[in-house]
Protein backbone atom coordinates (compact mmCIF):
# COMPACT_ATOMS: atom_id res chain seq x y z
CA UNK A 1 0.00 0.00 0.00
CA UNK A 2 1.31 3.44 -0.94
CA UNK A 3 1.76 6.09 1.76
CA UNK A 4 -0.14 9.37 1.65
CA UNK A 5 2.02 11.91 -0.19
CA UNK A 6 1.72 15.63 0.57
CA UNK A 7 3.54 18.35 -1.39
CA UNK A 8 4.14 21.39 0.82
CA UNK A 9 5.96 24.50 -0.35
CA UNK A 10 5.95 28.31 -0.26
CA UNK A 11 5.80 30.38 -3.43
CA UNK A 12 5.10 33.81 -4.86
CA UNK A 13 1.81 34.52 -6.59
CA UNK A 14 3.50 33.68 -9.91
CA UNK A 15 4.57 30.27 -8.52
CA UNK A 16 8.26 31.09 -8.05
CA UNK A 17 10.19 29.37 -5.25
CA UNK A 18 12.96 31.98 -5.23
CA UNK A 19 12.91 35.69 -4.45
CA UNK A 20 10.78 35.00 -1.37
CA UNK A 21 10.68 36.23 2.22
CA UNK A 22 10.01 32.94 4.00
CA UNK A 23 9.21 32.93 7.70
CA UNK A 24 10.89 29.60 8.37
CA UNK A 25 9.31 29.20 11.79
CA UNK A 26 5.84 29.54 10.29
CA UNK A 27 6.69 27.39 7.27
CA UNK A 28 7.75 24.44 9.40
CA UNK A 29 4.92 24.98 11.86
CA UNK A 30 2.54 24.50 8.92
CA UNK A 31 4.60 21.54 7.71
CA UNK A 32 4.06 19.91 11.11
CA UNK A 33 0.36 19.59 10.26
CA UNK A 34 0.91 16.15 8.75
CA UNK A 35 3.31 14.63 11.31
CA UNK A 36 5.05 12.87 8.44
CA UNK A 37 6.88 9.58 8.83
CA UNK A 38 9.21 10.50 5.98
CA UNK A 39 10.43 13.71 4.35
CA UNK A 40 11.15 13.24 0.64
CA UNK A 41 13.68 15.56 -0.99
CA UNK A 42 15.73 15.71 -4.17
CA UNK A 43 19.47 16.09 -4.52
CA UNK A 44 19.06 19.67 -5.82
CA UNK A 45 17.31 20.71 -2.62
CA UNK A 46 20.02 19.16 -0.44
CA UNK A 47 22.82 20.76 -2.47
CA UNK A 48 21.15 24.17 -2.35
CA UNK A 49 20.89 24.03 1.44
CA UNK A 50 24.08 22.09 2.22
CA UNK A 51 26.52 22.20 -0.73
CA UNK A 52 29.24 20.42 1.25
CA UNK A 53 27.19 17.19 1.09
CA UNK A 54 28.28 17.06 -2.54
CA UNK A 55 31.85 16.47 -1.37
CA UNK A 56 33.43 13.37 0.09
CA UNK A 57 35.45 15.49 2.51
CA UNK A 58 33.74 16.13 5.88
CA UNK A 59 32.73 19.67 6.80
CA UNK A 60 31.95 21.15 10.19
CA UNK A 61 29.13 23.16 8.63
CA UNK A 62 27.46 20.09 7.16
CA UNK A 63 28.13 17.55 9.85
CA UNK A 64 26.03 17.18 12.96
CA UNK A 65 28.01 14.15 14.13
CA UNK A 66 30.48 11.54 12.91
CA UNK A 67 29.80 10.05 9.50
CA UNK A 68 27.53 7.03 9.72
CA UNK A 69 26.70 7.69 13.39
CA UNK A 70 23.42 9.08 14.73
CA UNK A 71 22.92 11.18 17.81
CA UNK A 72 20.58 9.78 20.47
CA UNK A 73 18.06 12.52 19.69
CA UNK A 74 18.10 11.80 15.96
CA UNK A 75 17.69 8.07 16.42
CA UNK A 76 14.67 8.29 18.68
CA UNK A 77 12.45 10.91 17.04
CA UNK A 78 11.61 12.65 13.81
CA UNK A 79 10.84 11.38 10.32
CA UNK A 80 13.09 9.53 7.95
CA UNK A 81 14.86 11.66 5.37
CA UNK A 82 14.65 10.00 1.94
CA UNK A 83 16.83 11.62 -0.73
CA UNK A 84 16.33 11.00 -4.45
CA UNK A 85 19.81 10.93 -6.01
CA UNK A 86 19.96 8.81 -9.16
CA UNK A 87 23.18 10.50 -10.39
CA UNK A 88 25.13 9.96 -7.18
CA UNK A 89 25.67 13.66 -6.48
CA UNK A 90 25.71 13.39 -2.68
CA UNK A 91 28.69 11.32 -1.55
CA UNK A 92 28.64 13.02 1.88
CA UNK A 93 25.06 12.02 2.64
CA UNK A 94 26.13 10.06 5.72
CA UNK A 95 26.86 13.30 7.53
CA UNK A 96 23.15 14.07 7.67
CA UNK A 97 22.65 11.05 9.93
CA UNK A 98 24.01 13.12 12.80
CA UNK A 99 21.42 15.86 12.39
CA UNK A 100 18.64 16.02 15.02
CA UNK A 101 15.85 16.66 12.49
CA UNK A 102 15.56 13.09 11.16
CA UNK A 103 15.78 9.68 12.73
CA UNK A 104 17.77 8.32 9.78
CA UNK A 105 18.69 8.98 6.16
CA UNK A 106 17.93 6.77 3.15
CA UNK A 107 19.39 7.25 -0.33
CA UNK A 108 16.99 6.54 -3.19
CA UNK A 109 19.07 5.65 -6.22
CA UNK A 110 18.46 4.05 -9.59
CA UNK A 111 19.95 0.94 -11.10
CA UNK A 112 22.09 3.33 -13.21
CA UNK A 113 23.64 5.09 -10.21
CA UNK A 114 27.44 4.62 -10.26
CA UNK A 115 28.40 1.51 -8.30
CA UNK A 116 31.19 3.29 -6.47
CA UNK A 117 28.70 5.80 -5.11
CA UNK A 118 26.41 3.08 -3.79
CA UNK A 119 29.39 1.26 -2.24
CA UNK A 120 30.53 4.45 -0.51
CA UNK A 121 27.11 5.07 1.02
CA UNK A 122 26.81 1.50 2.23
CA UNK A 123 30.31 1.66 3.74
CA UNK A 124 29.21 4.80 5.61
CA UNK A 125 26.16 3.04 6.98
CA UNK A 126 23.58 4.74 4.74
CA UNK A 127 20.75 2.54 3.52
CA UNK A 128 20.63 2.73 -0.27
CA UNK A 129 17.58 1.60 -2.25
CA UNK A 130 17.97 1.11 -6.00
CA UNK A 131 14.85 1.04 -8.16
CA UNK A 132 14.30 1.90 -11.80
CA UNK A 133 16.61 3.11 -14.57
CA UNK A 134 17.82 5.58 -15.59
CA UNK A 135 15.67 7.52 -13.09
CA UNK A 136 14.45 6.42 -9.70
CA UNK A 137 11.14 4.54 -9.85
CA UNK A 138 9.28 6.64 -7.29
CA UNK A 139 6.30 4.32 -7.01
CA UNK A 140 8.55 1.39 -6.13
CA UNK A 141 10.53 3.34 -3.53
CA UNK A 142 7.33 4.64 -1.91
CA UNK A 143 6.07 1.06 -1.69
CA UNK A 144 9.40 0.05 -0.17
CA UNK A 145 9.25 2.82 2.43
CA UNK A 146 5.73 1.76 3.39
CA UNK A 147 6.57 -1.96 3.61
CA UNK A 148 10.05 -1.80 5.10
CA UNK A 149 9.80 1.29 7.32
CA UNK A 150 6.05 1.50 7.97
CA UNK A 151 5.87 4.95 6.38
CA UNK A 152 2.25 6.10 6.16
CA UNK A 153 2.68 9.82 5.42
CA UNK A 154 5.34 11.42 3.20
CA UNK A 155 5.85 15.17 3.01
CA UNK A 156 7.64 16.33 -0.12
CA UNK A 157 10.09 19.18 0.54
CA UNK A 158 11.51 19.58 -2.95
CA UNK A 159 11.75 21.68 -6.06
CA UNK A 160 9.51 21.61 -9.09
CA UNK A 161 11.18 18.79 -11.03
CA UNK A 162 10.60 16.11 -8.40
CA UNK A 163 7.09 17.43 -7.72
CA UNK A 164 6.35 17.32 -11.44
CA UNK A 165 7.34 13.65 -11.70
CA UNK A 166 5.32 12.70 -8.62
CA UNK A 167 2.24 14.44 -10.01
CA UNK A 168 2.61 12.90 -13.45
CA UNK A 169 2.89 9.43 -11.95
CA UNK A 170 -0.26 9.94 -9.89
CA UNK A 171 1.54 9.64 -6.55
CA UNK A 172 0.45 12.90 -4.87
CA UNK A 173 -2.61 12.99 -2.59
CA UNK A 174 -2.49 16.60 -1.37
CA UNK A 175 -0.89 19.88 -2.46
CA UNK A 176 -0.26 22.56 0.17
CA UNK A 177 1.07 25.98 -0.81
CA UNK A 178 1.77 29.08 1.23
CA UNK A 179 1.34 31.94 -1.24
CA UNK A 180 3.28 35.11 -0.48
CA UNK A 181 1.76 38.45 -1.61
CA UNK A 182 4.48 39.19 -4.15
CA UNK A 183 5.26 38.76 -7.84
CA UNK A 184 8.86 37.82 -8.61
CA UNK A 185 8.85 37.75 -12.42
CA UNK A 186 11.92 37.02 -14.52
CA UNK A 187 13.18 33.67 -15.75
CA UNK A 188 13.89 30.80 -13.40
CA UNK A 189 13.94 27.02 -13.20
CA UNK A 190 12.62 27.24 -9.63
CA UNK A 191 8.87 26.86 -9.97
CA UNK A 192 6.37 25.01 -7.81
CA UNK A 193 5.99 22.43 -10.60
CA UNK A 194 8.36 21.86 -13.52
CA UNK A 195 7.16 19.59 -16.30
CA UNK A 196 8.45 21.05 -19.59
CA UNK A 197 7.29 18.05 -21.64
CA UNK A 198 3.78 17.93 -20.12
CA UNK A 199 0.88 17.23 -22.45
CA UNK A 200 -2.74 18.47 -22.14
CA UNK A 201 -3.71 15.08 -20.70
CA UNK A 202 -1.20 15.58 -17.89
CA UNK A 203 -3.18 18.42 -16.28
CA UNK A 204 -3.85 17.56 -12.61
CA UNK A 205 -7.26 18.52 -11.24
CA UNK A 206 -7.38 19.74 -7.64
CA UNK A 207 -10.18 20.09 -5.11
CA UNK A 208 -9.91 22.93 -2.59
CA UNK A 209 -9.86 21.66 0.96
CA UNK A 210 -8.99 24.69 3.09
CA UNK A 211 -7.89 28.35 2.95
CA UNK A 212 -6.25 30.32 5.75
CA UNK A 213 -5.23 33.98 5.60
CA UNK A 214 -2.44 35.48 7.71
CA UNK A 215 -2.03 39.07 8.87
CA UNK A 216 0.85 39.74 6.47
CA UNK A 217 -1.33 38.81 3.49
CA UNK A 218 0.00 35.30 3.00
CA UNK A 219 -2.56 32.66 2.03
CA UNK A 220 -2.26 29.00 2.96
CA UNK A 221 -4.06 26.84 0.40
CA UNK A 222 -4.63 23.12 0.75
CA UNK A 223 -5.91 21.00 -2.13
CA UNK A 224 -6.73 17.34 -2.55
CA UNK A 225 -5.73 15.78 -5.84
CA UNK A 226 -9.14 15.20 -7.39
CA UNK A 227 -8.45 11.92 -9.18
CA UNK A 228 -6.77 10.15 -6.24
Amino acid sequence: MLPRVVVHNEMSLDARLDGLDVDMGRFYALAGTWHEDCTLVGSETILAAMPDIGSVEPSDAASGGPAGQQTDEASSAGPLLAVVDSRGRLPGLARLRGQPYWRDVIALCSESTPREHVDRLEADGVECVQAGAPRVDLRRVLEYLADRHQVRVVRVDAGGSLVGVLLREGLVDEVSVAVEPRLVGGESHRWLVRAPDAEPDDVVQLSLREVERFEDGMLWLRYDVADR
